[in-house]
Order: structure tokens, then sequence, then C-alpha cells
């Protein structure tokens, strides 16, 4: 994976950016950014580095953002900083900085898309709701933006603002269950990447559009987006690569055997056991059991999910989501 493909990958909900401490460190030095939905401490390390970007670009991206902010607040330099303190895990600090942003710019599109995605990443689903559909409002009938992700020697494409709006308006109806109102946001965010040609976010897109209608049982649906999806591997990672969402849908499309993942067999085909392609590759087989009507066989690949270091992943949020409805009377 290229240095400017990560940023957009931790936008769609998969790059790590927060990792537990040791009792000891938590009680010194680490950031407690707030409790999981079962429960469960989230903690970041004050040095921990998200893989965005080398160490000292990532250091010295955050001291000019900070000296900038703090000279003097700007739509631009309040949402620069609220980013550098995201890819070092501080999403809580990255919260506070848009909720200060925001009283001096209440009706900012691009401030209210970034705290809105933050109140996801700490489990606030129905704050991420309301501050995603004020933001989706002030972008009506308006033309795409783009957002340069920082300074020119920081690695990153510039993001389209509506896309990650609406991916993550999606996200945050999924985890609660509302599969009917993620199907139409996950459907607006499809429009919005096929102006782009972005064939990275029509992947992760179609994953996850395909998924709440199936979830929601519109099979019709469900089966015309698995349909429409006819990319190769190759076409949307033509210097090489693999993609967890694209291994996905080709599970749900029937071109990869369940048994293929996470297995010790050479079997020809790529797979990974790094936290981040763990927790979502866990994900979408614990969906294959739960649209099967098989909940028992889900059970260890949501608990695979869940029990990764990392408490930021859209597949860890979503597959704690996922817990508590199944199986609400027992600890993953």
């Amino acid at each position: 994976m290229t240095p400017h493909s990560i940023i957009r990958v931790a936008a769609l909900g998969l790059a790590l950016v927060a990792a537990p401490l040791s009792a000891t460190a938590r009680q010194q030095d680490g950031s407690f950014q707030g409790t999981s939905l079962l429960g469960q401490p989230m903690y970041t390390s004050p040095a921990r580095n998200a893989n965005v970007a080398a160490v000292e670009t990532l250091q010295r991206a955050a001291r000019e953002a900070k000296a900038a902010y703090d000279a003097g607040m700007t739509v631009d330099n309040a949402t620069w900083y609220g980013r550098v303190l995201f890819y070092q895990g501080y999403t809580k600090e990255s919260a506070a900085v848009y909720d200060a942003a925001l009283k001096r710019f209440p009706n900012s599109g691009k401030l209210l898309r970034h705290r809105a995605h933050r109140a996801f990443s700490l489990r606030e689903f129905d704050k991420s709701i309301e501050l995603g559909l004020k933001a989706a409002k002030l972008y009506e009938g308006q033309p795409l933006e783009r957002e340069k992700p920082g300074p020119d020697y920081f690695p990153g494409d510039p993001d389209v603002v509506q896309y990650y709006l609406y991916y993550h308006l999606g996200q945050a109806y999924f985890a609660k269950h509302d599969f009917a109102n993620a199907a139409k946001w996950f459907g607006k965010s499809a429009e919005a990447a096929a102006f782009t040609h972005d064939l990275d976010a029509r992947t992760a897109n179609s994953y996850w559009e395909y998924l709440s209608h199936a979830r929601g049982g519109n099979l019709r649906e469900a089966n015309a987006v698995l349909d429409s999806y006819d990319l190769t591997l190759f076409e949307v990672h033509p210097k090489g690569g693999s993609d967890t969402y694209f291994d996905g849908l080709q599970l749900y499309k029937g071109h990869r055997a369940a048994d293929s993942f996470f297995s010790d067999k050479d079997t020809g085909r790529a797979f990974a056991t790094a936290d981040g392609v763990a927790a979502s590759t866990a994900y979408s087989l614990a969906n294959y059991y739960i649209l099967r009507g098989e909940p028992e066989k889900a059970k260890p690949w949501l608990k695979r999910s869940i029990n990764v270091d990392s408490w930021s992943f859209f597949a860890r949020i979503q597959a704690e989501a996922d817990w508590l409805l199944l199986f609400p009377n027992e600890k993953p």
C-alpha cells in the first residue's frame, strides 16, 4: 500500500489509529478515549503513530498544525489540526478541536463531517447522525468539494468531502441496525464516488451497500449491488495489493469459499493476519453466516473482529454492535 493510499484507507475504516496500553502506561500517560460498546476502556498512547506517514513527518505536521491553529483559527487549519490528532489516535482530542471550531463556524460542512466521524469512532452514533445530517443539508445542491489532507510534504490525495460524509452516515446508521437508512446513505456515497471514478471507494461502498440491503432483508436490491460490481482486483489495485472489501464481495458473490480465509493451507489466494485485515475479513465472514441464518457460526468471527488491539476499525465497531444485537447476555 502506498503512502498516498493509507490516509484514504483510514477514512474507509481499515487503518489502525489506536492501540491499547499496559495498565501502568494507561495510568501514567495514556489518553483515555472512551468506552467501547462492550464496556472496554479505549486508550491511546502519546507515542502512537497511525502509519499514515513517517514518524518525523507526522510529528512535524502535528507541531505546525497546532501552531497555525493557535495563531488564528480558520476552517481549514482547524480541519487539518483535527485530522492530524486523529491520525495519532487522539480521537477525543480531535473532536474537541472541531467542537471549538464549530462554535465559530457552525455552518461549516467540512468541520461537521469530521466531527460526525469522530462521534462514530467514539460510539456516539446518534450524535454522529445528527451532525452528519446537518452537514448533508448544507451540501444539498452543491458541487463535489475536495479537501486536501495537509501540506505538500505530507502524503495523501485530496478527499471528496461529500463521499466520506455520506459514507460515514451510512456507517452510523448501520451500527444502529437501521439498514434502510444505511443503504440510502451508502447509495448517495456511491453516487459521489461515480463522478471521481475512484475504484477503491466504489469497492468499499459496494461492500457496505450490499450488506445494508442484505441485512435489511431487501435481497433484490442486495443482489443488484453484487451484480453491478464487476471489477477485478487488478483494476482496483493495478500496482498490486490486496483488498479486504474486494475479498468480502467475492465471498458474497460466491466466487470465494469461506474456508479460504485464515487458512494455513496454500489456497492460491492472498490472506493476511494483520489486525486491520483480520478484523475486516473476520467481519465479512461473520456477515456471511448471519445472512445464512447461522448466528452461532458467526460468533467466533465476531469475536475475532472485536478482539483486535485497535478500537477504531469500522469492522470492530460494527462487530461490537452486532454482538450486542445477537448475543446480548454474553461476553466475546
